[in-house]
Order: C-alpha cells, then structure tokens, then sequence
C-alpha cells in the first residue's frame, strides 16, 4: 500500500505526451498552445486615433489659436487624409489613422463646433495627446504568446488579432469512462429495490470537461469474459480508459485479474485513503 501522495506521484510520472494537432483558434480555449505566436505586423499598425474630436498641428495651438476651420473627417476605416492647412483641423473617429501634417488630438468635449469652426475651450493640451502611435503594443515579429501557454480569452484575442485562425495545440487523450456491475442502471431508468443510478462515470465525464477534455462512456456487467473482450478493444481504441468499481476483494471484482491477463503492467493497487483504499493504476507496455 502507497500514500496518497505517492499515487499521485506514480500517476504524474507517468503522463504522456499524445501529439500535437490543428484546431480552429475559436476552440482552442483551454488547450496547450503548441507553437509561438508572433506579431504579423506593427500594433496598433497606424498612428491610431483613441478619441473622437479633432486633430490639430500642436504648432498653432501653442502659438496661441484656438479657432480651427474643419477640412474634411477621417474616419475609422477609411484611407488616410492630409490636413492641408496646419491652422486648420480634421474631425477624427476613434480607431481612424491620424492623417498626415496632425498630431494632437482634442476630444469633442473639450472644443465646441459652429458653422464649420472648431474652438477650444480648455486652456492646457499636451502634444501627442489621445494618439495610440504604431507599434506601441507590439513591433512586427514580436513574441506575443509563448509556446506551451494555457489559451484563455486573451489569448484569443491576440490569435484573432495576428490572424492565426488554426493554432497549434497538444492533442487531447481519447477518453473512455467505464462504470461495472449489475446493480447500476441508466440515469432516465427508474431502479429496481436492489439497483441504482450510475453516477459516478458522470461526475468523471464532468471533471474532464473542466480541463476540456473530452470522454466517452460505457457499462459492462459484472460477467468476466465480457469484461475482458470489451476491455481488450477499448485499450486498442482509446488513450486512457477509467473505471468506475470492480477493483476491490468482491467475488465479482474482475477487472485486476482482466488487467493482468490482458497485459498491462500494475504500478499500485492500494492507496492509503478513505474512501478509496482499492485504488488500480497502471498501463499498457505499448504505452510506456
């Protein structure tokens, strides 16, 4: 009999590494990435205007005017406009490119418009202002996500945003969950006095869910060559089957024995726990 501690050890020492595979970046949340991922290009790869207002040539603010004839509007999308004359201004959009001969930007709120006019009406701007500038966020071929990095929401954020639309990720176990004996019956089925409801394989399925694993399940009797025809395709189909019951001292406790004549190597059987002292842990030579 080993601790607890110990099993889990023998368990994690045991991990395997099941490849790498291409997914769709949308269903990657919760995978390994498998790759790094650098930026395509500048971020943001504009002088970007992070304000709605008008845009300015800093010069004639400071050389005391406060009164600008709007020219055009440069809106987010759209191509890049020059302010044509510096004593003029442009309406800008958040997210639009600063045009060209401007670089401060003053918000709505602090100017007031009438009859094509712009005039500011706050004493103090800072050169520069309210401009998100190229390549601040990140510089073209920057490491932007390291390999090996859980993918959560941000991380599909930056994906979508360097248009990494298949990502590289560690491939997910095949999965089969498998729940014995003859006194279990299907969850909509209504019991009989002496059976209940399988539950336990659906608290597994759950759990890995939660790691984003996906599983399948299955019930086998308490009948030992069913047991060990069943057991002997799962092993050649799936990565790594769990079992639910059928380890203990039972008369009808198959599965050690189905184990050991099917091949596979035990590393424990016994824990040091309650519940679950009767605890089976092992693999397929082929495995190893």
């Amino acid at each position: 009999m080993i601790s607890a501690q110990e099993a889990l050890k023998t368990v994690l020492n045991s991990a395997q590494d099941f490849g790498i595979e291409e997914i769709p970046f949308l269903k990657s949340v919760g995978s390994i990435l498998k790759e790094e991922i650098f930026a395509d290009r500048d971020f943001p790869p504009f002088n970007r205007v992070s304000m709605d207002g008008i845009v300015i040539d800093y010069t004639s603010f400071k050389n005391g005017q406060r009164a600008f004839k709007i020219e055009g509007i440069q809106a987010a999308g759209s191509e890049q406009i020059t302010l044509l004359d510096t004593k003029n201004c442009i309406e800008v959009m958040t997210g639009a490119v600063l045009p060209n001969n401007a670089n401060t930007v003053i918000r709505y709120e602090d100017v007031t418009i009438e009859n094509g006019i712009a005039t500011i009406t706050i004493d103090t701007i800072n050169k520069g202002q309210n401009i998100h500038t190229k390549g601040k966020d990140g510089k073209s071929g920057a490491l932007l996500i390291q390999k090996n990095t859980i993918i959560s929401a941000a991380e599909i954020g930056v994906l979508a945003t360097v248009g990494k639309s298949v990502v590289k990720v560690a491939k997910q176990p095949k999965v089969m969950i498998v729940s014995t004996g003859d006194e279990l019956v299907g969850v909509a089925e209504t019991p009989l006095a002496h059976q209940i409801r399988r539950s336990n394989v659906f608290t597994l399925v759950s759990l890995l869910e939660r790691l984003h694993i996906p599983s399948e399940t299955a019930h086998i009797t308490d009948d030992k060559p069913i047991l060990k025809s069943k057991i002997a395709t799962y092993l050649k189909e799936y990565d790594v089957l769990l079992f639910s019951g059928a380890v203990s001292k039972g008369k009808y406790d198959f599965l050690p024995e189905v184990f050991e004549e099917l091949g596979l190597e035990k590393r424990f059987h016994k824990v040091a726990q309650r519940p679950g002292k009767p605890f089976w842990f092992g693999y397929s030579a082929a495995s190893t």
